[in-house]
Order: C-alpha cells, then sequence, then structure tokens
C-alpha cells in the first residue's frame, strides 16, 4: 500500500491534464479576475446626471456649479429654474440628483446665515443615491469653503482671539482610498474559492458519469486516502492560481503583500482544504455533473454574499452577522485583507485560521465519511 498514495496522485493530475476546460480554466480566471474585475467591481461611482434649479442667477451660484461639474463625479444635464421640469427629468430616469439654489442664495451666503441649497436624488439605485448624495454634499462644502476664503480679505474686522480647528484626516493602509486596493485581496478569494469549490465537485460526479470510479470502487483503496489524493492536486493549483494573481497585482497594479507570503499561503491552504472539502462532500450527493454546479453555485453565492467582501458585515443585521461565522470566506477575506493591506502576523488573525481549521475538519470528514465505496 505504500504505493497506493502514488499512483493515486498520478491518475488525478493525468485526469486533470488530460481534461480539454481545466487547465484553460485555472489560466484564464485568474488573468480575468485581476485584469478586468478591479475596474469593473468599483464602489466609485461617476458620471452621475445632475440638474440644477438655479433661481439665483448670481455669480456665486454659478461658482457653485462649476465646482460641482469640475469634481468629475457629475455630468450637467440642465440648469433651469423650473422645480417642476427638473422632477420630470428625474422621474424619466435621465437626472440622478437635482441641486436646488434658492433666489436669496448670494445674500444669505454673505449673512453667514444657512445655506439655501437643496439636494434631491434618486434612489432606485440605493448605492448610487447614497454616494451621489455625499460628493454633491462635499462638493458644497468644497465651494464655501472657496467662497469663504475669497471673501476673507473684504472682511478687516476679524477677530483672531477665537481658537480655530484645523482637521487633517490620515488614511492608513489606502492613502489615496483607491477602490482596486481594497478589492484586489477580495477578488483573489473569489477566485481561489470558485475554483477550489467547482473543480471538486465535477471530479467525482465526473467519474460517475464516465464509469472510472466503479474501478476505484473494487480496489482496496480506503475512503480517507482517496479523499485526500482528490485533494491535493487542486492545493497546487490553487497555489498556481494565487502565485499569478499576486505576480499580476504587483506588475499591473503596482500593489504588494505587506505582510507575510508565507501567511498568505497558509490561509490559502486552509480555505482550500475547506472548499475542496465541500466540493467532493456535494459530489458525494450528486447523480450529475449539472447538480453538483447547481448545488456549488448555490453555497459559493451565499458564501460570497455575507462574507464582507462587498458589504462590511457590522451593516448587516444580527441575524446575518451570526451566519456570517459559519461562513469559511469570511475567515479567508477577513486575514487576506489584514496581511495584504496591513501586515498584519499570524498572532493578529489567528481566530481566522481558527475557524477555517474548524469547518475544513467539518467537511473533510464529513466527505470521507459520505463516500460509500460500491461495487
Amino acid at each position: 500500500m505504500s504505493w497506493t498514495w502514488f499512483f493515486l496522485l498520478e491518475k488525478e493530475f493525468k485526469q486533470f491534464f488530460r481534461d480539454p476546460g481545466l487547465p484553460k480554466m485555472a489560466i484564464a480566471f485568474p488573468v480575468l479576475m485581476m485584469l478586468v474585475f478591479p475596474f469593473a467591481v468599483s464602489m466609485e461611482i461617476r458620471n452621475i446626471n445632475l440638474v440644477v434649479v438655479d433661481c439665483s442667477r448670481s455669480e456665486a451660484s454659478s461658482l457653485l456649479i462649476r465646482t460641482c461639474t469640475s469634481s468629475g463625479y457629475f455630468h450637467l444635464v440642465d440648469v433651469c429654474d423650473d422645480p417642476a421640469y427638473a422632477q420630470r427629468l428625474m422621474d424619466r430616469n435621465e437626472a440622478d440628483a437635482i441641486l436646488t439654489v434658492n433666489a436669496d442664495f448670494e445674500k444669505e451666503l454673505g449673512n453667514g446665515s444657512s445655506l439655501p441649497v437643496g439636494i434631491k436624488v434618486n434612489t432606485v439605485n440605493g448605492t448610487k443615491g447614497s454616494i451621489g448624495s455625499g460628493y454633491l454634499t462635499s462638493c458644497i462644502r468644497m465651494f464655501v469653503a472657496q467662497y469663504t476664503a475669497g471673501g476673507a480679505g473684504a472682511q478687516t474686522s476679524v477677530s483672531t482671539s477665537s481658537p480655530s480647528i484645523d482637521v487633517s484626516p490620515k488614511y492608513y493602509y489606502n492613502t489615496y482610498l483607491d477602490y482596486k486596493v481594497f478589492m484586489v485581496p477580495a477578488l483573489i478569494v473569489i477566485a481561489i474559492t470558485m475554483l477550489t469549490g467547482f473543480f471538486p465537485a465535477l471530479n467525482i460526479v465526473g467519474e460517475k458519469e464516465t464509469g472510472t470510479i466503479e474501478q476505484i470502487n473494487v480496489t482496496p483503496v480506503r475512503r480517507s486516502t482517496f479523499i485526500l489524493c482528490k485533494l491535493i492536486p487542486y492545493w497546487l493549483v490553487a497555489f498556481f492560481v494565487l502565485t499569478a494573481c499576486l505576480i499580476i497585482a504587483r506588475l499591473m497594479f503596482g500593489y504588494f503583500c505587506h505582510g507575510s507570503l508565507w501567511n498568505i499561503y497558509l490561509f490559502t491552504a486552509l480555505h482550500i482544504t475547506v472548499m475542496a472539502g465541500l466540493g467532493l462532500l456535494i459530489s458525494n450527493f450528486s447523480s450529475n455533473a449539472q447538480q453538483a454546479m447547481f448545488i456549488t453555485w448555490f453555497f459559493t453565492m451565499v458564501f460570497m454574499l455575507v462574507s464582507g467582501i462587498f458589504t462590511p458585515i457590522a451593516s448587516m443585521p444580527r441575524w446575518a452577522q451570526a451566519i456570517t461565522w459559519l461562513n469559511p470566506m469570511r475567515y479567508y477575506n477577513d486575514a487576506m485583507r489584514c496581511i495584504f493591506l496591513k501586515g498584519s502576523t499570524l498572532t493578529e488573525v489567528w481566530y481566522d485560521a481558527l475557524g477555517l481549521l474548524a469547518i475544513g475538519a467539518a467537511t473533510i470528514t464529513g466527505a470521507i465519511l459520505t463516500y460509500r465505496k460500491t461495487s
């Protein structure tokens, strides 16, 4: 039995490379994820259609409009003085935001009283509406700061005894708030999860459909040996994908891992164990490839949506936060971002390793126990 592992691994590698699609997918998938998705998957909203209801028609209102449009986030659709017309544009989805400037805008601005402007956003797309409102509010604040600074020379009787507060924010780990920096580790997590989830799920099902599994079932090979030999090739495939993603991130975007690469590969190995074990567990209960793909896709999508990749876990309801403790992508995503962006050590993300170990032990044990050797 000492050569059993060798021959089983040889069989698995030959079976993988003889497949016409799997080797190509293992190469093309990380390239697609790292070269296309960082630009497509972004929370930075641009080209927001803006309509300005300018009832003031003053120099100050013109400066406010120029401040908003020069930010690069807004596309000025129209400047009018009829609120009803602007509302009709929003109802026809031709306007995402309406900025209303009242008639006494310049006068009230000079008096230092409340700013007479109104903001209305189209929240059919909630993300675009909330982010667009934030952009518009920031532009108005920028305008007020510029206008106040421009008129400071005319105010000679300004008291210098009152203290001033100067706030200078500093953004750690992502100085320029580049969303691609935040998403690159998450995209690596998605790539590893999908490949190591789908490939093992289709492996045993494929052997069931072709009939080669019956030749294994009549041999004295133990179930644990058979399942573990199924996992090892996907470890190597996932390590290749991870290495390719890290190289692309470095060469194309200039991003590099601030922490230890050994920790990245360690957490990847733990996550592979979880997902490959889950894929083999699914394949044990699936009778054909279509059924295995559907079940794997279902679990992968659920894992992705409640992993904190796109939506912070702290923003979820209590019941959803409780579900995430059973989600392996939660631990892997948290560890990847902490190590890649912050340079965290293993002692700082030990709880993520513990979570992956627990779930991985459960999936591997389940895959071994549910595999039935029938002749």
